[in-house]
């Protein structure tokens, strides 16, 4: 709930706690924007240890060696792949933000026509970070072409798509982020206290899906928490239009 302090500043009362928060203890675009830099130069980092072999890369082949040999058949193995379909693929992870998204939209904004309800914030965010994943995901899987484990090769510039993993940054994205717009301070329900709460339990899911992917061969060990810093880097970005200050139109009478 917003209130006013008399003073035409406006505070977030914290549904948690009764408490008031001071836009200047809020986190801003800008915060969010840096966060995203700084990830992003820690993707690069490694990218570069996937092309020099480097530390980060080491325990892929022990970690192949190891899952090839103990791999799930029968029922497991279906069980295992919807498992990770549904938490990782965007033929359910794009509905899920996209339908929170307009539903968040339509409770702050009010009732609208659908491309006025689809132009609001919310949906904007949404639509940010899908792009920066498709779009820092897609250059660095072409532009490095690393084959799956299931070829029983690493190597790069040979036409796979393993480094990063798109459903470990799909789940971390889509978790994370539906979390950012129902409970967080620029959310429809700010809640603090809930937020805290819910993390954990989407960071499980986020971590199961991560991890079904490699025990069921279809990444390599490294290219997982790649996946979830390139998950990460799109929900700053996301935030940052979020969070973004809203400009009153010109034809709206001053308050």
């Amino acid at each position: 709930m917003a209130q006013s302090d008399g003073r035409g500043v406006t505070r977030v009362e914290s549904h948690s706690t009764g408490a008031l928060l001071d836009p200047s203890t809020r986190p801003t675009w800008r915060s969010s924007l840096v966060a995203a830099v700084i990830a992003s130069l820690v993707f690069v980092f490694l990218i570069w240890q996937v092309v020099v072999r480097g530390p980060f890369i080491a325990w892929d082949w022990q970690f192949h060696y190891y899952v090839d040999a103990n791999m799930p058949e029968g029922w497991k193995k279906v069980f295992l792949d919807i498992v990770a379909t549904i938490t990782g693929e965007r033929l359910s992870t794009v509905p899920m933000l996209f339908g929170t998204a307009f539903y968040v939209g339509r409770k702050q904004g009010g009732p609208g026509k659908f491309w006025d309800v689809a132009t609001r914030r919310p949906m904007l965010a949404v639509l940010s970070g899908l792009v920066t994943i498709f779009v820092i995901g897609y250059s660095t899987k072409f532009g490095l072409g690393r084959t799956g484990p299931h070829h029983n090769m690493d190597v790069l510039h040979a036409g796979g798509q393993a480094f990063p993993s798109g459903h470990a940054s799909n789940t971390f994205f889509t978790g994370f982020f539906i979390l950012c717009m129902l409970y967080s301070q620029s959310g429809l329900h700010p809640n603090v206290s809930r937020l805290r709460k819910l993390i954990p339990m989407v960071a499980v899911v986020v971590v199961i899906a991560g991890a079904l992917m490699s025990w069921l061969d279809y990444h390599w060990l490294s290219d997982i928490p790649a996946g979830w810093l390139l998950g990460f880097i799109a929900c700053m970005v996301a935030l940052s239009v979020l969070r973004a200050p809203h400009h009153k139109r010109e034809s709206e009478p001053a308050s």
